[in-house]
């Protein structure tokens, strides 16, 4: 089964020397960097524009590079392939490059845990594009036609490129590789931008850093809504002003329907001519980088292997990539044995390539012939069917895993087998019945065809369609499983493996077939497990950033956020809306909440906790997220529980706003003035209200908050005053008042108790000070008075 590969694999071909060695640390891009994302000193110029060329930026080699195992510097001589450094640096650089394509076709499942981790954490990294992944990047890049001119163009201050392409067509990966020449270059800081809540781009959302380098996509149209208003090519003037102040420059990624749309009154010269990728060339540079000592040439000078390159999208040529890399994997010896067993004969084929050629052909069209054959010979079994399945799912997990998951699943099928005598097939003889081998030193089943596993899945799901429920429904579950019954050991960290092959594939499939049920069977399954729900978040978010598989997964939030029958649904789509996704698509974000938020499900408002944090990170979507929360907390509102939740998670977020000065709520105004949205005192009062109502401790925590900031900043203490006392003011229900009135008293004696040891004067006084008011307004509800002065008792001249 083929994968649903991102474009981050589009448009990507060899252009530099496999010697480089990849960098290893990381930079945030929060609109101020910090120091060198490097960890070493980089022989790059940190500013301007005129840095040197980055050494063999071309197939045809402007200069040579010398690996030193940190970065890039400038060959004194030819490069010494004995040295140890050049050696590790070349290593170093196949692993990368090995990890890109994984993580580019979305496929774990021949990672270890921990590599695992760390592309994971890459995928939904908030942060500067690293340095190691942009040398991966022109590593296995091939400028297409026009790639120079339009990097000359990117290279000017104020320079403004838009890429109009579908996703998967390299847009992505092509503009990662003119980021990574201006970086390696200029030492410009590179990192992508988000476009924000609102139909219009800020030019306020540009960073004021000098000598660097963003990437903005533009959000795609949602339910009917634009969202980028008709006037963004308008605009670009003026956010080439800013950025020439700034020495800076900025790529767009845009879909053709919508830059056709959005165009109008845009600068000439910004969508570059670049041409398609080159197949070929792409196929090639990905071979030369991660398998240096393969015969690329007479793989990509076989008329079978062209006929499959052409015409194909970057995506799926990395597809065949793979599929090459693992029928070189079997050696001479190997093939020779497969042969024999299976009754093949190749007397004219001694050195087993031209079997290789047609097992990469055979696997584009996902071994059927050859599966069909297996599945109908005499005396085939329903244990041996199932053996081979799960261990296609479970690939390279220990045959000990995948022969007790075989019983459990022949189980599932209502055809229990026994494992504990000698009943039942053993372990190497259902291995060699699946035709594959057993690897001796990690005890792993290898198939030694490329591309096998996923078409026997594929098989699977179109040969029984009946059993399709009982399967996912297995699978979802098998990561759960704790018993260790069989097997010697079932640790948290191969559980979590498990689990991430299992989640992996149904990421993969769902969006190939646009079908949900595989990863609604893992979250309903996975809810109740804190390390298989985290699992599940950091894939469902991963994929949701990467932009061939993200439109679909963007929907499927979209209805999950919507979903009535199925709390953990919602709960996994505010979990996404919490992390990377949130900041990157923020208007998403924002409508996907404002589904969830109806939910009555204790988890789903805990998740709204962390989600509504993550979105006031954004100062363009303040305003509508504020003005969402104030809707829910209406006292006639189904959402007053998100409302209150969401309101408390913002008021009881606090800064330090000057060196050594208490914390000050991130509602109430700084000491200077902003252009940033803050509430008015009245939104601040529904609030409050809405958090009065509830016995909740948040209440607590915040009033003691909202009173210390009025005691060590006296110039807040109106707006901490107003608001509270705003959210008193029910004239319509008195007895709500009434509740709401003793709430606060209680809280803020709880906040500074009188009499009571050690008691604060200042505290004390300032305590009293607002219960007085809050007696006034009292009065004031209850008959009508007409003050002269704001502070002051008002004076009835007729009650002399």
């Amino acid at each position: 089964m083929e994968s649903a590969v991102p474009e981050e694999s589009a448009g990507v071909s060899r252009s530099g020397d496999s010697e480089r060695a990849i960098g290893a640390s990381y930079g945030r891009w929060d609109g101020q960097f910090q120091g060198s994302n490097d960890g070493a000193q980089s022989e790059i110029p940190s500013s301007g524009r005129a840095g040197i060329d980055r050494p063999g930026v071309t197939d045809q080699g402007r200069h040579s590079a010398q690996a030193d195992g940190t970065g890039y510097r400038l060959a004194s001589g030819p490069i010494d392939d004995t040295d140890p450094s050049v050696q590790e640096a070349r290593r170093v650089l196949r692993a990368a490059v090995a990890d890109l394509r994984q993580e580019a076709l979305f496929n774990f499942g021949e990672m270890t845990a921990v590599k695992l981790t760390a592309v994971l954490g890459q995928l939904l990294e908030h942060a500067e594009l690293p340095r190691r992944y942009l040398k991966t990047v022109r590593a296995v890049f091939a400028e297409p036609d026009g790639y120079s001119e339009a990097y000359k163009t990117l290279a000017q201050p104020g320079a403004v490129l838009v890429l109009p392409r579908e996703p998967g067509a390299g847009r992505t990966f092509t503009a990662h590789a003119l980021l990574a020449d201006l970086h390696l270059r200029t030492g410009a800081r590179v990192g992508p931008l988000s476009f924000g809540s609102t139909t219009r781009f800020p030019v306020r959302r540009l960073p004021r850093d000098e000598n660097a380098g963003y990437l903005l996509e533009l959000p795609a149209d949602e339910e009917g809504t634009a969202a980028v208003s008709d006037d963004f090519g308008a605009m670009l003037p003026e956010i080439q002003k800013a950025l020439i102040s700034r020495s800076s420059c900025l790529i767009v990624l845009t879909t053709p329907e919508q830059w056709q749309r959005i165009r109008r009154g845009a600068p000439p010269g910004v969508v570059p001519e670049l041409a398609a990728p080159d197949p070929v060339k792409v196929a090639r540079a990905w071979l030369t980088a991660e398998a240096p000592e393969l015969d690329a040439a007479s793989w990509l000078a076989d008329e079978r292997i062209l006929e499959l390159l052409a015409g194909q999208p970057p995506s799926d040529v990395l597809q065949i990539v793979g599929l090459i890399l693992k029928a070189e994997e079997v050696g001479p010896i190997d093939r020779a044995e497969q042969h024999t067993r299976r009754g093949e004969v190749h007397e004219a084929d001694p050195d087993g390539f031209n079997s290789q050629v047609l097992n990469v052909v055979k696997a584009r069209t996902d071994w059927r012939k050859e599966l069909l054959e297996w599945h109908s010979r005499p005396g085939r079994t329903d244990f041996e069917r199932n053996f081979l399945l799960v261990a296609a799912l479970l690939r390279n997990a220990t045959v000990t895993h995948v022969y007790v998951k075989t019983a459990d699943l022949c189980a599932r099928f209502n055809r229990p087998v026994p494992l504990e005598g000698q009943e039942a097939p053993g372990v190497l003889e259902l291995v060699h019945k699946i035709e594959a081998e057993l690897d001796p030193a990690d005890d792993t089943v290898d198939f030694g065809r490329p591309g096998w596993d996923d078409a026997v899945l594929s098989y699977f799901w179109i040969d029984r369609p009946a059993a399709r429920k009982t399967f996912l429904a297995w699978m979802a579950e098998a990561p759960t499983t704790r018993t260790h019954q069989f097997l010697e050991s079932f640790t948290r960290d191969e559980r979590l493996l498990l689990a991430n092959r299992v989640g992996a594939f149904s990421v993969r499939w769902a969006a190939r077939h646009r079908k949900a049920e595989p990863l609604e069977k893992i979250i309903s399954a996975w809810r109740r497990d804190d390390d298989l729900w985290n699992a599940a978040t950091d894939l469902i978010s991963a994929a949701a950033l990467h932009p061939t598989m993200g439109r679909f997964i963007h929907e499927l939030l979209l209805r999950w956020s919507k979903s009535k029958d199925e709390a953990a649904l919602r709960k996994l789509a505010v979990d996404v809306c919490a992390g990377e996704f949130g900041r990157r698509y923020t208007s998403k974000a924002l409508l996907r909440l404002g589904y969830a938020a109806g939910s009555g499900d204790t988890d789903v408002q805990k998740s709204l906790w962390a989600a509504v944090r993550t979105i006031w990170s954004d100062p363009t979507a303040r305003e509508a997220l504020f003005s969402s929360i104030t809707t829910w907390c209406a006292p006639d509102s189904d959402r007053l529980d998100s409302g209150r939740r969401s309101f408390a998670a913002l008021a009881m977020l606090a800064t330090a706003r000057r060196y050594g000065a208490a914390p000050v709520p991130v509602l109430l105004p700084d000491d200077g003035e902003s252009t940033e949205f803050l509430p008015s005192l009245n939104d601040l009062s529904v609030g409050w209200s809405a958090l009065l109502s509830d016995t909740d401790a948040d209440a607590a925590e915040t009033v003691s908050l909202w009173m210390d900031t009025a005691h060590h900043h006296p110039h807040l203490r109106h707006h901490v005053f107003g608001a509270l006392r705003g959210a008193l003011n029910v004239p319509d229900d008195p007895a709500i008042a009434r509740r709401l009135r003793n709430r606060l008293h209680d809280l803020l004696y709880a906040w500074q108790p009188h009499p009571a040891p050690n008691a604060d004067p200042d505290r004390v006084r300032l305590r009293h000070e607002l219960t007085d008011l809050l007696s006034l307004d009292r009065s004031r509800a209850v008959a009508a008075y007409h003050p002269r002065a704001a502070g002051r008792p008002p004076h009835d001249a007729s009650a002399r």
